[in-house]
C-alpha cells in the first residue's frame, strides 16, 4: 500500500481534471469560507463507509482521490484508509493551511 503525499505545486496538475476528485475534510464552515477549486466537502468520519457512493454520484471515471484537511493529518489517515480498500489516493502535505493562500479559492454561496 502506497500513500502519496503531494505538495501544493503538485496539486496544481490535478485541479480541473475529470479523472480526479478533490475532497475537503475540514469543518463544513471552513469549507464554505473557502476551498480549493472543484473540491467536494465530506465529513471525514463517514468518508470510508461512503466513498463508493460518493464516486458513483460523480458520473465520471475517477482514478485519483486527493484529500486535504487543515494541516494534513486527517487527510493522511483518510488516504491510508481508502488505499487499504484499493483506491488510488493522495494527501495534500501540510493541508489547506500551507497551500490555501497559494491557489485560487472558491467560496460556497
Amino acid at each position: 500500500m502506497h500513500i502519496n503525499i503531494i505538495s501544493w505545486e503538485q496539486l496544481q496538475q490535478y485541479l480541473g481534471r475529470e479523472d480526479c476528485l478533490i475532497i475537503d475534510l475540514r469543518d463544513k464552515g471552513e469549507y464554505e469560507e473557502g476551498h480549493l477549486p472543484g473540491a467536494l466537502w465530506w465529513d471525514w468520519e463517514r468518508l470510508e463507509e461512503e466513498i463508493a457512493d460518493i464516486l458513483l454520484a460523480q458520473h465520471r471515471n475517477i482514478e485519483t482521490i486527493i484529500l486535504y484537511c487543515d494541516r494534513g493529518n486527517i487527510s493522511l489517515i483518510a488516504a491510508r484508509d481508502l488505499a487499504r480498500h484499493g483506491y488510488r489516493t493522495a494527501s495534500l502535505g501540510g493541508g489547506y493551511e500551507r497551500c490555501g493562500f497559494r491557489l485560487p479559492v472558491e467560496r460556497s454561496q
